[in-house]
């Protein structure tokens, strides 16, 4: 979580940095397109409160860090830190490619892709574009709270935001939705950030979900070895175990709604003795934070937003069933509920687009668990990633010039995160 930096929201200069450091934080804000952050006087917490409480301007430093000082010149040794992490992001990739190649005969992989069927992949393709579509939607219901959003400004920041999970290393790609959605919208950029922790909490509640009902209800797995079985039983109890983390989460997260004048205190308190014109500004990040989450503390949002997900992971089984028969493996949809909770396990490895993770996971899925040959497995793994990544990618990179924002400008906001003051 980013602190804020700067000055009071008072617009005084007195606090005002000297130097490049507040022309580096102007160019990025005016390049980012995130001027429209609202006041603390003015917070669309409240009831009732719509999009116009969140064009009321602040001045650039009572931004969070992350968000405004991206200048180079602000934090020496910037640009070594950001190499250390992008070269471990690709280092990890090659890694994770040479395990998941290792054994594998490329001539047989090949062969298996030139049989796969056309028809087939271009099916799973349209359920992937049609999948990203309806999490435009769902990331609509769940920015309710913190203002109105236009639908084809949702669906423009969702093609963007994920061509540049796939481009940018270390997961950086993630900060380019909430970015886009600020510009476009004039929303809280604090607000749309934890929109995406919202979204990933949906997430992760509807894998496990599904997991679970894989695991009740295991459809046919043929006779597993004992090292296969012992790992399937990991997983199994693991489930249960991340079910009930998220729940007592999500209690803590109700906790934090419930008192979150008490909360917002003490969090700032200790910044506010180090420096008094800090507390403001971080106070007003951390309430429109909650705002992005507030979609949990509303029955109807909430069950709204929970079937919404539900339907959004189902397309995605069917979207996995149909690349499996595409190369003639005829697996139960339930067998989906199990290979995508190994693909998103492989996904939260930090490489561009997952590359070697969901590769690895979705190898190791069809082959110790369901018995498909592996170099017909890997030439599956390879094509079902390619669904996955490359359309959205495309179109993404092609409505990228609209959005007015650059991925270098992401990738320096995703290196200022998490700097003080």
């Amino acid at each position: 979580m980013s602190s804020s930096g700067g000055r009071g929201l008072t617009g005084s200069n007195r606090h005002r940095p000297s130097g490049g450091g507040a022309s580096a934080s102007r160019t990025a804000l005016s390049r980012l397109g995130c001027s429209g952050w609202p006041s603390p006087g003015r917070c669309s917490r409240q009831r009732g409160c719509d999009r116009t409480s969140t064009r009321t301007s602040v001045p650039p430093s009572s931004l969070p860090v992350s968000v405004v000082d991206t200048g180079s010149s602000y934090y020496p040794g910037r640009v070594n830190r950001h190499a250390v992490r992008i070269s471990a992001s690709l280092v990890l990739m090659t890694v994770l490619l040479a395990v998941f190649l290792w054994n594998v005969n490329l001539a047989q992989v090949g062969e298996a892709m030139r049989q796969a069927r056309p028809a087939m992949i271009a099916g799973a393709v349209a359920i992937a574009l049609l999948n990203y579509y309806l999490r435009a939607i769902r990331w609509q219901l769940i920015l309710r709270p913190v203002g109105r959003v236009r639908h084809g400004s949702a669906v423009i920041a969702v093609v963007v935001g994920y061509a540049a999970m796939t481009l940018l290393p270390a997961r950086m790609g993630d900060l380019i939705r909430p970015i886009v959605l600020a510009k476009r919208e004039r929303l809280p950029f604090s607000g749309t950030l934890a929109s995406i922790f919202t979204e990933r909490l949906f997430d992760l509640w509807t894998v496990v979900l599904y997991f679970l009902i894989f695991v009740l209800f295991p459809p046919e797995m043929g006779q597993l070895d004992a090292q296969a079985a012992h790992n399937l039983k990991i997983l199994s109890y693991s489930g249960y175990v991340v079910g009930a983390g998220l729940v007592l989460g999500t209690l803590v997260i109700l906790g934090m709604f419930r008192f979150q004048g008490q909360f917002v205190d003490i969090v700032t308190r200790p910044i506010g003795r180090l420096r008094s014109s800090w507390r403001a500004p971080l106070a007003s990040f951390l309430n429109h934070f909650l705002d992005g989450l507030r979609v949990l503390q509303r029955p109807r949002d909430l069950l709204v937003t929970m079937a919404a997900s539900m339907v959004i992971w189902y397309v995605i089984y069917w979207q996995v069933r149909v690349a499996l028969l595409a190369f003639d493996i005829d697996l139960p949809l339930r067998a989906a509920y199990f290979l995508v909770t190994l693909s998103v396990i492989g996904l939260a490895i930090p490489t561009p687009g997952g590359i070697g993770g969901m590769h690895k996971a979705m190898q190791l899925g069809l082959t110790a668990f369901f018995a498909v040959e592996l170099n017909t497995a890997t030439a599956t793994a390879i094509v079902y990633h390619a669904i996955c990544f490359v359309p959205i990618t495309v179109i993404g990179l092609m409505c990228l010039p609209l959005v007015g924002v650059r991925l270098r400008d992401v990738d320096a906001v995703a290196d200022g995160e998490g700097r003080a003051p």
